[in-house]
């Protein structure tokens, strides 16, 4: 059966647009409009999302007086599938092109998972772009990468087993190993993920979604043998002078608390980290309206 791509464009207080930035187009849902005196937001999703993850986010940024722009990452939903769409250094670029493509003058970076580590990067890379950073189960990437033992086990069976198991890109377009894999990640009996499961799903049986996915944790995984992955965690290490803002589950099993620890090395600007109640790798989805509000209080302090 071919796969459904009406998830992509799926009805809100939203509109959809297609973004050109970077040599790619990217789909996006977008709300609100350009202000002078308020920066772009710009939502970033995790894996094994795309877009839909900041549905509960949209509206109110939106009502806030924000233009907001949840995009699907290079090769994820709706947007391009490129040659080189697992490279970090790509993924980071795209966020920065993205809000110059937009012609904003500042953004605010908000990412979740992997969203929040190409945020971190993009922020290092670009920071006259951007006025701040909202980074959600995400500690800062060259963290992760430094030392293992700030990673729980379950992180790394996850990624190894998507590594080396030839049946994960079969499993990861069947709805109940992806409800699995959202549930096993979030909360115990929080199902504001994992009831989005058959949406997720239909996005990852898009023609090459579910190979792309797996091979964007396949490069980061490796990031320190090659190269290019050598070359992001450098670019990524730039000391950030933005506010930041750290949001963590207070039951993400994928990552201890700990693993927070070095984010200061990075963040030498204003820094805050919070722990959401209830919650685990899945914040904006588990706990949407604590969440919305510590986004929009944060919001509230930015300038540009």
């Amino acid at each position: 059966m071919p796969a459904d791509n009406t998830c992509v464009t799926l009805p809100g207080p939203w509109r959809h647009e297609k973004i050109q930035a970077n040599g790619a187009q990217f789909n996006a849902a977008v709300a609100g409009e350009h202000r002078e005196d308020r920066p772009l937001i710009l939502l970033v999703h995790g894996f094994p999302q795309y877009w839909w993850a900041w549905r509960n986010q949209i509206e109110p940024l939106a009502e806030a007086g924000y233009h907001v722009v949840a995009i699907d990452r290079r090769g994820i939903g709706g947007s391009d599938k490129t040659p080189d769409s697992e490279d970090g250094l790509t993924l980071a670029a795209d966020l920065i092109a993205v809000v110059q493509s937009l012609g904003e003058r500042k953004a605010v970076l908000v990412g979740l998972g992997r969203g929040g580590a190409l945020s971190w990067s993009a922020v290092s890379m670009e920071q006259d772009l951007f006025a701040g950073l909202v980074t959600v189960s995400s500690p800062h990437p060259r963290t992760l990468h430094r030392a293992g033992f700030h990673v729980t086990f379950r992180t790394w069976r996850h990624v190894l087993t998507s590594i080396i198991s030839p049946l994960s890109r079969k499993g990861l377009v069947h709805e109940d190993a992806v409800r699995g894999l959202l549930s096993e990640w979030s909360a115990p009996g929080n199902d504001g993920a994992s009831e989005q499961a058959n949406i997720y799903t239909q996005a990852l049986q898009l023609p090459g979604a579910a190979k792309v996915s797996l091979d964007q944790l396949r490069w980061t995984w490796r990031a320190q043998r090659t190269p290019s992955g050598r070359k992001y965690l450098r670019e990524s290490a730039n000391s950030v002078h933005v506010p930041v803002l750290a949001v963590r589950g207070d039951k993400d099993p994928l990552l201890p608390d700990r693993a927070w620890d070095k984010d200061l090395e990075f963040a030498v600007g204003p820094y805050r980290k919070v722990r959401v109640s209830d919650a685990g790798h899945f914040v904006p989805e588990e706990q949407p309206e604590a969440f919305t509000k510590i986004l929009l209080d944060f919001l509230d302090d930015i300038t540009i």
